[in-house]
């Protein structure tokens, strides 16, 4: 942390030299376009204006990175950490806002549709294509007053494509780990009123080896040599490596369309459709011991010491997986009288399946039996709202929305661990569903020139029901639940100078619990994951205080925010001897400090950099008093991100590196070994990418990402330097 906090420290002080010359050098102004968002109000604001700590991810600045898959654009972005352990091949990614840990507590959008599913509330980000974006809002913080359930921690908004004219688009790129990508798309606009966008991406890996075989080392002799040793994340000296797991590959492909047609002067209807695809699996394994070992194999360790392994050692938790994600919405915009009017219906069906070897001993990669893990769930959302202007001062909106979910889950035993083929009869399911309904309102009152003030107020009604779970044919039947929500929220952005902002907010927000958590019961080498259909909903109390800065004719940007959230009724886990049980049990409190400073030096060179400090810490928790007073797991304690874009002509790029602290796994923060499998280190990563333009129509790129070749353990062990080069042919 001192040597990564002293390289902060010598960047900041670069940017200070920088913004002096800078000023210095450039005496003209620009015309830039101001930054519009939607998210943050559900109408249309200038960012500056917006109540929130807000970023705005264009097209260009996606250009500037090695995108791979959407979650990649939102690494260096301050109060938010990305879970992405292994790359491609990372089936549990997720985007982390505001100290809370997992995809349920960010509400992801796409056109103002919720993408999160039916079963955990999480994100397959690899079914969402990267090239049909136009723009990204990122808007921290409890947001519930306006979208209800799983915006906790923020709110993501992907805005795509609206094609104004003929648009042709074709992307290759070759890298690191024989890594392919492909993108096409098309689009155009016709009779000045319809819109069409058609669109395909495409990617494969070989990838690489993520993790180890580790045996525990025992008492007595050895009969074979080789391995190494490694502790355990406690620090203990307790493992010795035999081999590792083989290559962890994975695949992924994206079919997305578009449609938007204005019926009207003020009115539209739009249509979007997205199928998505993401695949990963293992090659061979490898043992570092000359065998992969029987009943009576050891490895020697040292004196009087050894460590056993058998060849099931070698392809646990193995399996492959498949996730296919489908998502359709239709949305209806007009002016209706004095009232802006907007509806919108869609859906996201999710199949994902995985599968597990269930072979001990002797089985091994070519023969081991398994069990295949089958689920099917969907979300159908609806909503309805009107923008009404009120005098001139206010800004009514008003609006009803509703969401049912449903989950359904099967275990079969399969006779071969690495196929989904030859399943029998269902060995236990769980499954249900769950309603929402919801009203709120919103009014945006410019009390006076400076000042506006943002009042919103939601209400839900939420029923689970339909719950079962246990061996087919004999499950246990869950009665319903019922829950209601009220998540108010005030906001204040005040003008105090032609350059300076602040801005002030304090609000209620939800999360109810998944039908995962209710109602998934399963077992996974020896422990038993119990679910709870008697969860409450999650609930905080949030207080945010911000300014935002501008200086030298808006070349210079400031901006520092501090926020808390006060949690409670946190879903828990409970262990009682080989089971896990899930309770509302916790509290915890989170303090946090977002600080942001970009600098343009000259019209081709711009530099900018962020630090995020969270301090989440469980402050109540009966069923594990080891974790109460320490950090929640998942979360660096701080992470800070700078870098350097450059725009001059036919050339672009960016160099940026990012550091995030230690981050706990355990409840007890009681994992404090580094570099060993199953922790989590602190890092500190460089990448850049260099684009040329040769040709209008031309693109050639290439991507360099951790340039230092530093290699950390994110549980798995990542990747080290790694190239990508580009060719994009665009029309």
């Amino acid at each position: 942390m001192k040597r990564a906090t002293r390289q902060l420290i010598v960047i900041i002080s670069g940017l200070i030299l920088c913004i002096s010359a800078g000023l210095a050098e450039e005496t003209q102004k620009e015309t830039t376009l101001e930054e519009i968002v939607v998210t943050a109000t559900k109408t249309e604001k200038k960012v500056e204006d917006a109540p929130g700590s807000i970023t705005v991810i264009t097209r260009e600045d996606l250009k500037k990175q090695n995108i791979q898959t959407v979650d990649d654009a939102f690494e260096t972005l301050s109060g938010v950490f990305v879970k992405r352990n292994k790359g491609l091949m990372d089936s549990t990614a997720g985007v982390r806002m505001r100290g809370f840990s997992g995809d349920q507590y960010t509400l992801v959008l796409l056109d103002g549709q919720p993408l999160n599913d039916a079963y955990t509330g999480g994100i397959e980000w690899g079914m969402l294509p990267v090239s049909n974006i136009e723009r990204i809002e990122v808007i921290r913080g409890a947001a519930s007053a306006l979208y209800g359930g799983n915006a906790m921690g923020g709110v993501i908004n992907i805005i795509t494509k609206t094609p104004k004219k003929l648009e042709l688009e074709a992307n290759t790129g070759y890298g690191t780990n024989d890594t392919l990508q492909y993108r096409l798309s098309a689009g155009n606009r016709f009779w000045d009123r319809l819109s069409l966008r058609v669109g395909y991406e495409g990617e494969r890996t070989d990838g690489y080896v993520t993790t180890p075989v580790v045996s525990t080392i025992s008492t007595g002799a050895g009969n074979v040599s080789g391995g190494y040793p490694m502790d355990d994340k406690y620090g203990n000296p307790t493992r010795w490596v035999v081999g590792d797991k083989g290559k962890n590959g994975a695949e992924r492909q994206s079919f997305n369309a578009k449609a938007s047609f204005d019926f009207s002067d003020t009115g539209k209807v739009s249509f979007i459709g997205i199928w998505g695809n993401h695949e990963y699996d293992y090659e061979r394994p490898n043992t570092y011991m000359g065998t992969f070992g029987s009943n009576s194999t050891y490895a020697i360790v040292g004196p009087g010491q050894r460590a056993r392994f058998r060849p099931s050692d070698f392809i646990s938790y193995t399996g492959m997986g498949k996730n296919e994600t489908q998502m359709y919405t239709l949305a209806l915009e007009e002016i209706i009288g004095p009232v802006k009017v907007h509806a919108q219906v869609g859906t996201v069906i999710v199949d994902d399946r995985y599968t597990q070897p269930t072979g001990t001993g002797f089985y091994y990669y070519d023969n081991s039996p398994g069990t295949l893990k089958l689920t099917e769930n969907e979300a159908w959302i609806t909503e309805l709202r009107g923008d009404l202007p009120i005098a001139k001062t206010n800004i009514l909106t008003i609006g009803t929305s509703f969401r049912m979910d449903k989950s359904d889950t099967d275990d079969y035993n399969v006779p071969f661990y690495r196929s989904f083929h030859g399943k029998g009869a269902s060995t236990f399911y769980s499954g249900g569903k769950s309603q929402n309904y919801a009203l709120f309102a919103q009014d945006e009152w410019r009390v006076f020139d400076p000042l506006t003030l943002y009042l919103g107020l939601r209400y839900d009604w939420w029923k689970v029901y339909s719950g079962a779970s246990g061996v087919p044919g004999s499950e246990i039947e869950y009665e319903s639940n019922k829950e209601s929500e009220f998540s108010p929220k005030l906001a204040a952005v005040w003008k105090a100078l032609a350059n300076t902002t602040l801005r002030g907010s304090v609000g209620h927000a939800f999360r109810p619990p998944s039908l995962y958590e209710l109602f998934r019961t399963w077992t996974s080498y020896g422990t038993t994951y119990q679910s709870n259909p008697n969860l409450k909903p999650e609930t905080v109390w949030t207080y945010e205080a911000g300014v935002d800065q501008y200086l030298f004719d808006k070349r210079t940007r400031i901006s520092l925010t501090g926020y808390r959230n006060d949690i409670d009724d946190l879903i828990y886990s409970m262990t009682v001897g080989s089971t896990k049980f899930r309770t509302n049990a916790g509290k915890a409190r989170t303090y946090g400090l977002e600080l942001e400073l970009s600098q343009k030096v000259t019209n081709w060179l711009s530099l900018w950099g962020n630090f995020t400090y969270t301090d989440a810490k469980i402050k109540e928790s009966p069923t594990d008093p080891a974790g109460e007073g320490k950090q929640v797991t998942g979360i660096p304690k701080y992470t800070w991100n700078a870098g350097l874009d450059i725009k001059y002509k036919w050339l672009m790029g960016r160099l940026q590196g990012r550091y995030f602290s230690k981050i706990y796994n355990d409840s007890g923060n009681r994992d404090t070994a580094n570099g060993v499998y199953g922790t989590y280190e602190p890092a500190f990563f460089v990448d850049g990418k260099l684009t040329v333009t040769p040709l209008k129509w031309v693109e050639l790129s290439l991507s360099a990402d951790n340039i230092l070749n530093k290699k950390y353990y994110e549980y798995y062990l990542p990747m080290g330097r790694t190239f990508f080069a580009e060719c994009t042919l665009r029309y």
